[in-house]
Protein backbone atom coordinates (compact mmCIF):
# COMPACT_ATOMS: atom_id res chain seq x y z
CA UNK A 1 0.00 0.00 0.00
CA UNK A 2 0.93 3.67 -0.59
CA UNK A 3 2.15 5.52 2.18
CA UNK A 4 0.89 9.52 2.30
CA UNK A 5 3.70 11.16 1.59
CA UNK A 6 4.23 14.70 3.42
CA UNK A 7 4.85 16.29 0.19
CA UNK A 8 1.97 15.21 -1.58
CA UNK A 9 -0.35 16.52 2.02
CA UNK A 10 1.09 19.35 1.94
CA UNK A 11 1.07 19.93 -2.06
CA UNK A 12 -2.78 19.37 -1.60
CA UNK A 13 -2.89 22.13 1.44
CA UNK A 14 -1.05 24.27 -0.77
CA UNK A 15 -3.53 23.54 -3.46
CA UNK A 16 -6.81 24.33 -1.35
CA UNK A 17 -4.92 26.96 0.37
CA UNK A 18 -4.66 28.47 -2.93
CA UNK A 19 -8.00 28.19 -4.02
CA UNK A 20 -9.19 29.80 -0.60
CA UNK A 21 -7.18 33.36 -1.05
CA UNK A 22 -8.13 33.30 -4.23
CA UNK A 23 -12.02 33.74 -3.70
CA UNK A 24 -11.58 35.91 -1.06
CA UNK A 25 -9.08 38.18 -3.01
CA UNK A 26 -11.51 37.90 -5.66
CA UNK A 27 -14.74 39.73 -3.59
CA UNK A 28 -12.43 41.96 -1.60
CA UNK A 29 -11.77 43.56 -5.17
CA UNK A 30 -14.72 43.12 -7.36
CA UNK A 31 -17.61 45.47 -7.03
CA UNK A 32 -20.35 42.95 -6.23
CA UNK A 33 -22.27 43.40 -3.37
CA UNK A 34 -23.57 40.29 -1.24
CA UNK A 35 -25.75 37.72 -2.27
CA UNK A 36 -28.93 38.47 -1.07
CA UNK A 37 -29.29 35.08 1.43
CA UNK A 38 -25.82 35.76 2.53
CA UNK A 39 -27.13 39.49 3.84
CA UNK A 40 -30.04 37.88 5.54
CA UNK A 41 -28.35 35.45 7.10
CA UNK A 42 -26.05 38.22 8.73
CA UNK A 43 -29.00 40.02 10.12
CA UNK A 44 -30.47 36.76 11.33
CA UNK A 45 -26.92 36.96 13.31
CA UNK A 46 -28.62 39.90 14.74
CA UNK A 47 -31.23 38.12 16.46
CA UNK A 48 -29.71 34.57 17.60
CA UNK A 49 -32.65 32.35 18.12
CA UNK A 50 -32.95 29.01 18.86
CA UNK A 51 -34.22 28.35 14.72
CA UNK A 52 -35.65 30.94 12.24
CA UNK A 53 -38.46 30.65 9.82
CA UNK A 54 -36.73 28.92 6.77
CA UNK A 55 -33.43 27.60 8.47
CA UNK A 56 -31.99 26.10 11.59
CA UNK A 57 -29.73 28.27 13.91
CA UNK A 58 -25.92 27.31 13.00
CA UNK A 59 -26.19 30.02 9.65
CA UNK A 60 -26.67 32.86 12.11
CA UNK A 61 -24.40 31.44 14.74
CA UNK A 62 -21.34 31.36 12.18
CA UNK A 63 -21.65 34.65 10.93
CA UNK A 64 -22.40 35.71 15.00
CA UNK A 65 -18.54 34.26 15.42
CA UNK A 66 -17.12 35.55 12.25
CA UNK A 67 -18.18 39.25 12.36
CA UNK A 68 -17.33 39.27 16.23
CA UNK A 69 -13.83 38.42 14.63
CA UNK A 70 -13.69 40.85 11.51
CA UNK A 71 -16.34 43.34 12.11
CA UNK A 72 -19.93 43.81 9.74
CA UNK A 73 -17.99 43.26 6.66
CA UNK A 74 -18.24 41.64 3.41
CA UNK A 75 -14.71 39.68 4.25
CA UNK A 76 -16.74 38.09 7.22
CA UNK A 77 -19.03 36.79 5.47
CA UNK A 78 -17.02 35.29 3.06
CA UNK A 79 -15.08 33.92 5.19
CA UNK A 80 -17.29 31.28 6.63
CA UNK A 81 -17.88 30.13 2.87
CA UNK A 82 -14.44 29.86 2.23
CA UNK A 83 -13.33 28.45 5.73
CA UNK A 84 -16.00 25.29 5.00
CA UNK A 85 -14.78 24.76 1.30
CA UNK A 86 -11.21 24.28 2.09
CA UNK A 87 -12.46 21.93 4.72
CA UNK A 88 -14.80 19.80 3.59
CA UNK A 89 -12.14 19.68 0.29
CA UNK A 90 -9.95 18.80 3.10
CA UNK A 91 -11.65 15.96 4.88
CA UNK A 92 -12.38 14.55 1.44
CA UNK A 93 -8.99 14.50 0.71
CA UNK A 94 -8.36 12.43 3.96
CA UNK A 95 -11.04 10.54 3.16
CA UNK A 96 -10.39 9.07 -0.21
CA UNK A 97 -6.41 8.48 0.92
CA UNK A 98 -8.64 6.23 4.08
CA UNK A 99 -10.39 4.30 0.88
CA UNK A 100 -7.48 4.02 -1.03
CA UNK A 101 -4.24 4.29 -0.22
CA UNK A 102 -3.33 7.04 -3.00
CA UNK A 103 -1.97 10.71 -2.93
CA UNK A 104 -2.94 10.71 -6.51
CA UNK A 105 -6.36 9.78 -5.94
CA UNK A 106 -6.75 11.92 -3.48
CA UNK A 107 -5.58 14.94 -5.07
CA UNK A 108 -7.41 14.58 -8.11
CA UNK A 109 -10.44 14.37 -5.68
CA UNK A 110 -9.77 18.03 -4.68
CA UNK A 111 -9.37 18.84 -8.16
CA UNK A 112 -12.67 17.63 -9.47
CA UNK A 113 -14.88 19.17 -5.92
CA UNK A 114 -13.45 22.21 -6.75
CA UNK A 115 -14.45 22.49 -10.55
CA UNK A 116 -18.06 21.21 -9.86
CA UNK A 117 -19.97 24.00 -10.59
CA UNK A 118 -22.43 23.22 -7.66
CA UNK A 119 -19.56 22.99 -5.26
CA UNK A 120 -17.84 26.30 -6.52
CA UNK A 121 -20.86 28.40 -6.02
CA UNK A 122 -21.77 26.72 -2.70
CA UNK A 123 -18.00 27.89 -1.26
CA UNK A 124 -18.14 31.39 -2.38
CA UNK A 125 -21.60 31.99 -0.92
CA UNK A 126 -22.03 31.77 2.39
CA UNK A 127 -25.35 29.83 2.51
CA UNK A 128 -26.68 26.93 4.59
CA UNK A 129 -24.72 24.60 1.72
CA UNK A 130 -21.46 26.01 2.93
CA UNK A 131 -21.72 24.31 6.04
CA UNK A 132 -23.99 21.32 5.10
CA UNK A 133 -21.12 20.03 2.58
CA UNK A 134 -18.37 20.00 5.03
CA UNK A 135 -20.87 18.13 7.69
CA UNK A 136 -21.93 15.84 5.14
CA UNK A 137 -18.50 14.66 4.23
CA UNK A 138 -17.60 14.44 7.75
CA UNK A 139 -20.34 12.72 8.75
CA UNK A 140 -20.09 9.90 5.84
CA UNK A 141 -16.16 9.63 6.50
CA UNK A 142 -16.83 8.92 10.40
CA UNK A 143 -19.72 6.26 9.40
CA UNK A 144 -17.06 4.70 7.21
CA UNK A 145 -14.41 4.25 10.10
CA UNK A 146 -17.25 3.26 12.06
CA UNK A 147 -18.27 0.55 9.86
CA UNK A 148 -15.01 -0.69 9.04
CA UNK A 149 -13.11 -0.57 13.04
CA UNK A 150 -16.80 -1.35 14.51
CA UNK A 151 -15.89 1.41 16.98
CA UNK A 152 -18.40 3.01 19.24
CA UNK A 153 -16.73 6.06 19.36
CA UNK A 154 -16.45 6.37 15.35
CA UNK A 155 -20.31 6.27 15.41
CA UNK A 156 -20.82 8.60 18.38
CA UNK A 157 -18.76 11.25 16.34
CA UNK A 158 -20.31 10.62 13.29
CA UNK A 159 -23.80 11.33 15.22
CA UNK A 160 -22.74 14.53 16.41
CA UNK A 161 -21.46 15.58 13.01
CA UNK A 162 -25.13 14.72 11.71
CA UNK A 163 -26.44 16.55 14.36
CA UNK A 164 -24.53 20.00 14.05
CA UNK A 165 -25.19 19.56 10.20
CA UNK A 166 -28.68 19.15 10.70
CA UNK A 167 -29.16 22.54 12.91
CA UNK A 168 -26.84 24.01 9.95
CA UNK A 169 -29.52 22.52 7.62
CA UNK A 170 -32.19 20.24 8.55
CA UNK A 171 -31.97 18.27 5.37
CA UNK A 172 -28.87 16.78 6.29
CA UNK A 173 -31.05 14.27 8.06
CA UNK A 174 -31.14 11.93 5.45
CA UNK A 175 -27.87 10.61 6.04
CA UNK A 176 -29.10 8.39 8.42
CA UNK A 177 -31.77 6.37 6.40
CA UNK A 178 -28.83 6.42 3.48
CA UNK A 179 -26.37 4.34 6.20
CA UNK A 180 -29.15 2.47 7.00
CA UNK A 181 -29.96 1.60 2.95
CA UNK A 182 -26.35 0.98 2.44
CA UNK A 183 -25.86 -1.43 5.97
CA UNK A 184 -28.82 -3.41 4.30
CA UNK A 185 -27.02 -3.92 1.30
CA UNK A 186 -23.69 -4.84 1.95
CA UNK A 187 -24.01 -6.27 6.05
CA UNK A 188 -27.43 -6.56 7.41
CA UNK A 189 -26.35 -7.85 10.59
CA UNK A 190 -24.38 -4.27 11.97
CA UNK A 191 -28.16 -3.24 12.05
CA UNK A 192 -28.95 -5.10 14.87
CA UNK A 193 -25.61 -3.86 16.89
CA UNK A 194 -25.79 -0.50 18.99
CA UNK A 195 -23.44 1.56 16.88
CA UNK A 196 -25.79 2.26 14.17
CA UNK A 197 -28.76 3.71 16.54
CA UNK A 198 -26.64 5.34 18.96
CA UNK A 199 -25.55 7.16 15.82
CA UNK A 200 -28.94 8.03 14.90
CA UNK A 201 -29.97 8.55 18.72
CA UNK A 202 -27.00 11.30 18.79
CA UNK A 203 -27.75 12.96 15.29
CA UNK A 204 -31.36 13.58 16.09
CA UNK A 205 -30.46 16.55 19.10
CA UNK A 206 -30.28 18.48 16.17
CA UNK A 207 -33.74 18.64 15.94
CA UNK A 208 -33.76 19.51 19.64
CA UNK A 209 -34.08 23.36 18.75
CA UNK A 210 -36.00 23.28 16.01
CA UNK A 211 -38.91 21.80 17.20
CA UNK A 212 -38.86 23.94 20.26
CA UNK A 213 -38.55 26.46 18.56
CA UNK A 214 -41.63 25.89 16.78
CA UNK A 215 -43.97 24.99 19.24
CA UNK A 216 -43.51 28.67 20.28
CA UNK A 217 -43.60 29.80 16.64
CA UNK A 218 -47.07 28.07 15.42
CA UNK A 219 -44.87 25.56 13.54
CA UNK A 220 -43.95 28.25 10.78
CA UNK A 221 -40.48 26.12 9.44
CA UNK A 222 -42.90 22.89 9.20
CA UNK A 223 -45.25 24.77 6.89
CA UNK A 224 -42.92 26.56 5.21
CA UNK A 225 -41.13 23.78 4.24
CA UNK A 226 -44.25 21.82 4.00
CA UNK A 227 -45.10 24.31 1.09
CA UNK A 228 -41.82 24.02 -0.78
CA UNK A 229 -41.83 20.25 -0.67
CA UNK A 230 -45.11 20.53 -2.28
CA UNK A 231 -46.56 19.05 0.59
CA UNK A 232 -49.18 21.58 1.55
CA UNK A 233 -50.05 24.90 0.15
CA UNK A 234 -50.95 23.06 -3.69
CA UNK A 235 -53.12 24.28 -5.78
CA UNK A 236 -54.52 22.75 -8.99
CA UNK A 237 -52.86 19.16 -9.89
CA UNK A 238 -50.73 19.45 -12.33
CA UNK A 239 -51.00 18.23 -16.14
CA UNK A 240 -48.97 15.39 -17.71
CA UNK A 241 -46.88 18.04 -19.73
CA UNK A 242 -46.29 20.40 -16.83
CA UNK A 243 -44.93 17.46 -14.63
CA UNK A 244 -42.43 16.43 -17.60
CA UNK A 245 -41.17 19.99 -18.25
CA UNK A 246 -40.40 19.84 -13.94
CA UNK A 247 -38.75 16.82 -14.17
CA UNK A 248 -36.90 17.80 -17.63
CA UNK A 249 -35.65 20.70 -15.94
CA UNK A 250 -34.31 18.38 -12.76
CA UNK A 251 -32.36 16.38 -14.38
CA UNK A 252 -31.11 18.99 -17.20
CA UNK A 253 -29.98 21.28 -13.87
CA UNK A 254 -28.61 18.51 -12.42
CA UNK A 255 -26.22 17.52 -15.04
CA UNK A 256 -25.32 21.21 -15.56
CA UNK A 257 -24.06 22.06 -11.63
CA UNK A 258 -22.23 18.68 -11.43
CA UNK A 259 -20.53 20.07 -15.13
CA UNK A 260 -20.56 18.02 -18.37
CA UNK A 261 -17.38 17.44 -18.74
CA UNK A 262 -17.57 15.23 -15.63
CA UNK A 263 -20.70 13.40 -16.84
CA UNK A 264 -18.54 10.74 -18.44
CA UNK A 265 -16.64 9.94 -15.18
CA UNK A 266 -19.79 9.27 -13.73
CA UNK A 267 -20.77 6.61 -16.04
CA UNK A 268 -17.34 5.38 -15.94
CA UNK A 269 -17.94 4.66 -12.70
CA UNK A 270 -21.45 3.35 -12.39
CA UNK A 271 -19.90 0.60 -15.16
CA UNK A 272 -17.22 0.20 -12.60
CA UNK A 273 -19.67 -0.44 -9.68
CA UNK A 274 -22.08 -2.90 -12.03
CA UNK A 275 -18.33 -4.80 -12.93
CA UNK A 276 -16.53 -5.20 -9.39
CA UNK A 277 -19.71 -4.53 -6.88
CA UNK A 278 -17.02 -3.02 -5.01
CA UNK A 279 -18.38 -1.67 -1.66
CA UNK A 280 -16.14 1.29 -1.18
CA UNK A 281 -17.75 2.61 -4.61
CA UNK A 282 -21.20 1.95 -3.69
CA UNK A 283 -20.44 3.94 -0.18
CA UNK A 284 -19.79 6.80 -2.92
CA UNK A 285 -22.38 6.34 -5.05
CA UNK A 286 -25.50 5.72 -3.13
CA UNK A 287 -25.93 9.09 -1.47
CA UNK A 288 -26.20 10.76 -4.54
CA UNK A 289 -28.41 8.13 -6.36
CA UNK A 290 -30.55 8.06 -2.83
CA UNK A 291 -30.67 11.93 -3.16
CA UNK A 292 -31.27 12.25 -6.35
CA UNK A 293 -34.28 9.97 -6.80
CA UNK A 294 -35.97 11.34 -3.85
CA UNK A 295 -35.82 14.79 -5.37
CA UNK A 296 -37.06 13.15 -8.80
CA UNK A 297 -40.09 12.34 -7.06
CA UNK A 298 -40.42 15.78 -5.93
CA UNK A 299 -39.96 16.89 -9.17
CA UNK A 300 -42.72 15.46 -10.89
CA UNK A 301 -44.98 18.05 -8.82
CA UNK A 302 -43.27 21.46 -8.69
CA UNK A 303 -39.91 22.72 -9.26
CA UNK A 304 -37.14 21.75 -8.27
CA UNK A 305 -34.35 24.41 -7.10
CA UNK A 306 -30.81 22.85 -8.65
CA UNK A 307 -28.89 23.27 -5.23
CA UNK A 308 -31.52 21.15 -3.27
CA UNK A 309 -30.16 17.92 -4.07
CA UNK A 310 -26.28 19.23 -4.42
CA UNK A 311 -24.94 17.82 -1.34
CA UNK A 312 -25.62 13.77 -2.43
CA UNK A 313 -22.74 14.43 -5.02
CA UNK A 314 -19.58 15.26 -2.58
CA UNK A 315 -18.64 11.74 -2.40
CA UNK A 316 -18.60 11.29 -6.03
CA UNK A 317 -15.30 12.55 -6.91
CA UNK A 318 -13.58 10.36 -4.87
CA UNK A 319 -14.99 7.26 -6.95
CA UNK A 320 -14.44 9.60 -9.90
CA UNK A 321 -10.70 9.80 -9.62
CA UNK A 322 -10.10 6.17 -8.47
CA UNK A 323 -11.88 4.77 -11.67
CA UNK A 324 -9.83 7.59 -13.96
CA UNK A 325 -6.37 6.25 -12.33
CA UNK A 326 -7.21 2.88 -13.05
CA UNK A 327 -8.17 3.60 -16.47
CA UNK A 328 -4.97 5.46 -17.66
CA UNK A 329 -3.50 7.88 -19.63
CA UNK A 330 -6.25 8.46 -21.73
CA UNK A 331 -9.04 9.22 -19.03
CA UNK A 332 -6.12 11.38 -16.56
CA UNK A 333 -5.88 13.27 -20.13
CA UNK A 334 -9.31 13.71 -20.31
CA UNK A 335 -9.89 14.64 -16.92
CA UNK A 336 -7.44 17.80 -17.28
CA UNK A 337 -8.82 19.10 -20.15
CA UNK A 338 -12.36 18.51 -19.15
CA UNK A 339 -11.24 20.49 -16.10
CA UNK A 340 -9.45 23.16 -18.01
CA UNK A 341 -12.78 23.88 -20.03
CA UNK A 342 -14.73 23.80 -16.83
CA UNK A 343 -11.84 26.22 -14.91
CA UNK A 344 -11.93 28.60 -18.62
CA UNK A 345 -16.24 28.70 -17.84
CA UNK A 346 -15.57 29.72 -14.33
CA UNK A 347 -13.43 33.12 -15.52
CA UNK A 348 -16.13 33.87 -17.88
CA UNK A 349 -18.71 33.86 -15.58
CA UNK A 350 -17.02 35.87 -12.91
CA UNK A 351 -14.85 38.01 -14.87
CA UNK A 352 -17.58 38.48 -18.03
CA UNK A 353 -16.53 42.13 -18.92
CA UNK A 354 -13.10 41.60 -20.86
CA UNK A 355 -15.09 38.77 -22.73
CA UNK A 356 -18.16 41.17 -23.91
CA UNK A 357 -15.50 42.98 -26.17
CA UNK A 358 -15.42 40.16 -28.04
CA UNK A 359 -19.35 39.40 -28.20
CA UNK A 360 -20.31 37.61 -24.61
CA UNK A 361 -22.27 40.04 -24.08
CA UNK A 362 -24.83 38.89 -27.33
CA UNK A 363 -25.02 35.24 -26.08
CA UNK A 364 -24.87 36.05 -21.81
CA UNK A 365 -26.80 39.31 -21.85
CA UNK A 366 -26.21 41.38 -18.14
CA UNK A 367 -29.81 40.87 -17.42
CA UNK A 368 -29.42 37.04 -17.46
CA UNK A 369 -26.41 37.20 -15.83
CA UNK A 370 -26.28 35.41 -12.43
CA UNK A 371 -23.90 37.65 -11.28
CA UNK A 372 -26.05 40.46 -11.85
CA UNK A 373 -27.59 39.54 -8.94
CA UNK A 374 -25.06 40.88 -7.10
CA UNK A 375 -24.94 44.23 -8.60
CA UNK A 376 -25.85 47.49 -7.06
CA UNK A 377 -26.78 46.75 -3.54
CA UNK A 378 -23.70 48.11 -2.41
CA UNK A 379 -24.47 51.31 -4.22
CA UNK A 380 -28.19 51.81 -3.08
CA UNK A 381 -27.28 51.53 0.15
CA UNK A 382 -24.71 54.36 -0.07
CA UNK A 383 -27.67 56.76 -1.67
CA UNK A 384 -29.68 56.13 0.89
CA UNK A 385 -27.45 57.02 3.29
CA UNK A 386 -26.74 60.28 1.42
CA UNK A 387 -30.27 61.37 1.27
CA UNK A 388 -30.99 60.20 4.76
CA UNK A 389 -28.44 62.20 5.83
CA UNK A 390 -28.90 65.27 3.66
CA UNK A 391 -33.11 65.30 4.09
CA UNK A 392 -32.29 65.54 7.49
CA UNK A 393 -35.15 62.88 8.88
CA UNK A 394 -34.84 62.70 11.99
CA UNK A 395 -36.28 59.62 13.97
CA UNK A 396 -36.94 57.39 10.02
CA UNK A 397 -37.13 53.89 9.84
CA UNK A 398 -36.12 52.06 6.11
CA UNK A 399 -38.60 49.04 5.07
CA UNK A 400 -39.43 47.33 2.01
CA UNK A 401 -41.99 44.67 0.31
CA UNK A 402 -39.08 42.31 -0.26
CA UNK A 403 -36.99 40.71 2.32
CA UNK A 404 -33.95 39.93 -0.23
CA UNK A 405 -33.82 44.42 -0.49
CA UNK A 406 -34.28 44.94 3.04
CA UNK A 407 -31.37 42.67 4.41
CA UNK A 408 -29.15 44.27 2.26
CA UNK A 409 -30.12 47.43 3.13
CA UNK A 410 -29.36 47.07 6.58
CA UNK A 411 -25.73 45.59 5.69
CA UNK A 412 -25.05 48.30 3.32
CA UNK A 413 -26.76 51.64 4.53
CA UNK A 414 -24.52 53.26 6.72
CA UNK A 415 -24.77 52.30 10.85
CA UNK A 416 -26.26 48.94 9.85
CA UNK A 417 -29.82 49.85 11.40
CA UNK A 418 -32.77 47.22 11.85
CA UNK A 419 -34.66 46.88 8.73
CA UNK A 420 -38.44 46.18 7.93
CA UNK A 421 -40.99 44.41 5.49
CA UNK A 422 -44.47 44.71 4.84
CA UNK A 423 -46.85 42.47 3.06
CA UNK A 424 -48.44 43.23 -0.05
CA UNK A 425 -49.30 40.14 -1.16
CA UNK A 426 -45.88 38.36 -0.83
CA UNK A 427 -45.31 34.47 1.75
CA UNK A 428 -44.19 34.98 4.67
CA UNK A 429 -40.78 35.38 5.80
CA UNK A 430 -38.46 35.74 8.95
CA UNK A 431 -39.20 39.62 9.18
CA UNK A 432 -42.78 38.47 9.93
CA UNK A 433 -41.30 37.14 13.50
CA UNK A 434 -39.71 40.47 14.60
CA UNK A 435 -41.83 43.41 15.58
CA UNK A 436 -42.36 45.03 12.43
CA UNK A 437 -43.15 49.08 11.66
CA UNK A 438 -46.57 49.17 13.58
CA UNK A 439 -44.01 50.29 16.43
CA UNK A 440 -43.44 53.84 14.42
CA UNK A 441 -47.30 54.44 13.70
CA UNK A 442 -48.04 57.90 15.37
CA UNK A 443 -44.87 59.15 16.66
CA UNK A 444 -43.15 61.30 13.87
CA UNK A 445 -41.08 58.73 12.37
CA UNK A 446 -40.54 59.29 8.65
CA UNK A 447 -40.14 56.11 6.83
CA UNK A 448 -37.68 55.11 3.71
CA UNK A 449 -39.29 52.69 1.57
CA UNK A 450 -37.76 50.79 -1.56
CA UNK A 451 -39.39 48.11 -4.26
CA UNK A 452 -38.95 46.89 -7.39
CA UNK A 453 -42.48 47.81 -8.55
CA UNK A 454 -42.84 50.25 -11.12
CA UNK A 455 -44.69 52.79 -8.86
CA UNK A 456 -44.55 53.08 -4.76
CA UNK A 457 -47.91 51.43 -4.27
CA UNK A 458 -50.47 53.62 -3.10
CA UNK A 459 -51.46 51.90 0.25
CA UNK A 460 -47.91 53.02 1.19
CA UNK A 461 -48.24 56.52 -0.15
CA UNK A 462 -51.39 56.86 2.13
CA UNK A 463 -49.95 55.66 5.44
CA UNK A 464 -48.14 58.47 6.08
CA UNK A 465 -48.73 62.26 5.98
CA UNK A 466 -46.36 63.77 3.33
CA UNK A 467 -44.03 61.87 0.38
CA UNK A 468 -40.43 64.18 0.77
CA UNK A 469 -38.93 62.81 -1.97
CA UNK A 470 -39.03 60.07 -4.56
CA UNK A 471 -36.58 59.33 -7.25
CA UNK A 472 -35.66 55.65 -9.12
CA UNK A 473 -32.15 53.97 -8.64
CA UNK A 474 -31.14 52.43 -11.68
CA UNK A 475 -28.94 49.29 -11.33
CA UNK A 476 -25.58 49.14 -13.99
CA UNK A 477 -23.75 45.88 -14.68
CA UNK A 478 -21.69 45.10 -17.47
CA UNK A 479 -22.89 48.39 -18.95
CA UNK A 480 -26.63 47.88 -18.92
CA UNK A 481 -29.60 49.13 -16.80
CA UNK A 482 -30.26 45.53 -14.70
CA UNK A 483 -32.87 46.73 -11.96
CA UNK A 484 -34.71 49.71 -11.26
CA UNK A 485 -35.81 50.71 -7.70
CA UNK A 486 -38.27 52.74 -6.26
CA UNK A 487 -37.10 54.92 -3.33
CA UNK A 488 -39.27 57.09 -1.26
CA UNK A 489 -38.80 59.42 1.96
CA UNK A 490 -41.87 59.71 3.66
CA UNK A 491 -42.57 62.29 7.35
CA UNK A 492 -44.94 60.67 9.28
CA UNK A 493 -45.97 56.99 9.72
CA UNK A 494 -50.10 56.89 10.28
CA UNK A 495 -50.49 53.04 9.32
CA UNK A 496 -50.14 51.11 6.11
CA UNK A 497 -52.68 48.55 5.63
CA UNK A 498 -51.03 45.17 4.56
CA UNK A 499 -52.29 42.45 2.83
CA UNK A 500 -53.57 39.54 5.10
CA UNK A 501 -51.92 36.37 3.51
CA UNK A 502 -51.48 33.05 5.14
CA UNK A 503 -48.65 31.77 2.34
CA UNK A 504 -45.50 30.43 3.63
Amino acid sequence: MEKFPKSEKLFALVFISIVAVFKLVYFYFSNHSLFTEEAQYWLWSKHLDWNYYSKPLMIAVYNFLSTLMFGNTEFAIKFNAVLFSALTSWVLYLFSFELFKSAKISFWTVVILTFMPFFHLGSIFHTTDSSLYFFWVLSFFWVWKSLETGKLTWWILAGLSTAIGIMSKNIMILVIPIVFLYMLLTQPKQILRAGFWVFSLVSFIGFIPLVLWNMHNDFVTFKHVGTLGGVSGAGNSLSLGKSFAYVGEYIGGQLGIMSPFYIPLLVLLLIALKKTKDNKLLFLILPSLAVWFLFLMISTQKSVYVNWPAMGMLLLPVGMAKVVMNEGQNWLKYLKIGTGITAFLFLVMFFPQPFDHIGLKKILKPKADPMGRLAGYRELGERITFLRDSLDLGNSFIFSDNYHLASEMAFYVQGNPQTYTINMGRRKNQFDLWPGIDQFEGKGFAGIYMTREKEVQPSVSLGFDELLHLEEFYTVYRGDTIKIYQVAFFRNLNHIKEVETNQF
